[in-house]
């Protein structure tokens, strides 16, 4: 009998506990502090004017820097390139080069691994030595931060934040990387391509400063100008909506 009795009221208490985590659960809910907010990275820019800005990011080789310089040369278009430490410790004149052109030069991490699986201190030693490296080649001190392959969770957003750094997204992608041919690579980004848009494209690859000059030349002609992502973004005080898109 007093087993009986013990084991209806273990299991009664289970029963009220079950229910009572229950309703503190809806009720964190309810007061917002259920879970941390998660933390975006700017992936476009709520803007009026027809402004956009191409990210480009350098961790392969250096084979078409000159040629995309040119090229943005020739078309009056500042853009940003994110750049891997370690492909500045491979192409330091490349690095030079970019920054001597007046383009702006973010960090891309220091050696390209996925940031969502380190901790907070490998976090901040890839944007400490990478942004040494950028600052030592071009005399800058670089704000920007594009995490590698895209990967971030709300660890690496904050910690970036915290040391001083700008997180940046994209909106429009090019998949340059995936070997789309220079017609492919053109109208998937000047169908896509809106006011604020950040774009991203890959230096290095086969296609891109070709498919790059068709992009610049189709959207002029459309009235879109570009801009670096540091002149397109705002500072502070501004939010990011629920898709990543920054509002002033």
């Amino acid at each position: 009998m007093y087993g009986v009795f013990t084991r209806k009221t273990l299991f009664a208490l289970l029963v009220i506990l079950i229910v009572v985590l229950i309703l503190m659960g809806v009720a964190g809910n309810v007061m917002g502090v259920s879970a941390a907010p998660r933390e975006l990275p700017i992936y476009s820019v709520e803007t009026p004017e027809k402004v956009l800005s191409l990210g480009i990011n350098c961790a392969w080789d250096d084979s078409d820097i000159d040629e995309i310089l040119k090229l943005l040369d020739e078309r009056g278009v500042k853009a940003t390139f994110f750049v891997v430490g370690t492909w500045a410790d491979h192409y330091p004149d490349a690095v030079r080069r970019i920054a001597a052109a007046g383009h702006e030069v973010g960090s891309h991490s220091n050696t390209h691994p996925d940031m969502t699986k380190l901790g907070r201190e490998e976090i901040a030693q890839q944007l400490d030595t990478s942004g040494n490296k950028l600052e030592a080649l071009t005399g800058q001190k670089p704000v920007l931060f594009r995490a590698p392959s895209g990967a971030y969770n709300n660890l690496v957003v904050s910690t970036a934040r915290a040391l001083g750094w700008e997180v940046i997204q994209w909106s429009n992608d090019s998949l340059d990387w995936k070997g789309l041919s220079v017609e492919e690579i053109t109208a998937r980004v000047t169908g896509a391509a809106g006011p604020g848009d950040i774009m991203l494209f890959h230096a290095g690859k086969p296609n891109t400063a070709e498919a790059l000059r068709r992009v610049i030349d189709t959207l002029a002609a459309q009235g879109y100008r570009f801009a670096p992502v540091g002149e397109l973004v705002y500072g502070p005080p501004y939010t990011i909506d629920h898709t990543g898109r920054q509002h002033k």
